[in-house]
């Protein structure tokens, strides 16, 4: 064989090397939403409704202009039966009730030691996880965890007994956008709505690898985080946390800056590249959702207007 074909061979080897470097590195990543069980009146009625929380995200994303790189899989009925589902998870997504004293159930992730081990072990292989609304409430002896693997919590105990250090105030205002430079912050403005807002949570004030990412002035809570209501954190091993405090209402995903913010904090912790523009999507109406749905299975893309 000449030296000009040898080098042709090589060259052509490396090529296809790279190829399939290239196309592996374009697989799907793997979110996956779980919804606890509804505890405030019934399913449909727009309050903490996780159920359906978790199918429209799912039917957001499968038509946005991220659905190639992501494969997204939705559970309604609490933590999976087979939670081996998690173990090739990008990032898991908690919609749930938390506890509040003697009031509601552990947040999902948060339910047992077993389930707490779990969780740790998916985290230490660089998982993603975020958590909405209720879901960041939490008891303070998973407090490191928590501030690990999401940056912050709301903190209603004080040596075991139901004292609020955080809070909730409901009201219409503005919310701003505390860091317009992260990637969670791509396309979004600030924004003006009605919410159940959780706020003066519990921050490590010496975390470097947090970002405030939404703040919320009339709140008037505690410097320097008291006002702010959705955040992100890099951890130490590389994976990602989110989290947001907003969520009481399902209709405010009708919000465009809301909904572009908190999906492009789910798909960052994905470690999905957030487009410039940040993902662009529409809101569905429960018909169009469960329209979209039929039939679909897994990961499979659930296609709105079939």
């Amino acid at each position: 064989m000449s030296n000009i074909t040898l080098k042709l061979s090589l060259l052509c080897a490396l090529m296809m090397f790279f190829a399939g470097t290239a196309l592996g590195d374009a697989k799907p990543k793997k979110i996956v939403l779980i919804a606890g069980k509804k505890s405030h009146g019934p399913v449909g009625n727009g309050l903490h409704d996780y159920g359906w929380h978790v199918r429209l995200i799912k039917v957001m994303l499968d038509n946005s202009n991220v659905a190639e790189q992501v494969a997204v899989e939705y559970h309604l009925k609490g933590w999976p039966e087979d939670q081996s589902t998690l173990k090739d998870a990008d990032t898991i997504m908690v919609i749930s009730d938390g506890r509040d004293g003697g009031k509601f159930k552990e947040a999902l992730h948060l339910d047992g030691e077993k389930r707490v081990q779990f969780v740790e072990k998916q985290m230490k292989r660089g998982c993603g996880l975020c958590v909405f609304h209720f879901s960041t409430f939490g008891p303070d002896k998973y407090a490191d965890r928590m501030l690990r693997w999401y940056g912050a919590y709301f903190d209603w105990e004080k040596n075991g007994k139901r004292d609020w250090y955080s809070d909730i105030k409901t009201l219409e205002a503005r919310v701003e956008v505390a860091n317009p430079d992260h990637p969670v912050s791509s396309g979004v403005e600030p924004f003006t709505m009605k919410e159940e807002f959780y706020y003066d949570l519990r921050f490590d004030p010496g975390d470097e690898r947090l970002v405030p990412l939404w703040e919320v002035p009339a709140l008037k809570g505690r410097k320097p985080y008291g006002n702010v209501v959705a955040w992100a954190r890099t951890r130490e091993d590389g994976g990602r946390g989110y989290g947001t405090t907003c969520g009481h209402w399902f209709k405010r995903w009708q919000i465009d800056s809301y909904r572009t913010g908190i999906l492009n904090g789910l798909i960052w912790t994905a470690k999905v590249k957030v487009p410039e523009d940040g993902v662009r999507t529409k809101f569905y109406s429960r018909e169009q959702i469960t329209e979209a749905l039929e039939g679909v299975e897994g990961t499979e893309r659930a296609v709105a207007g079939k």
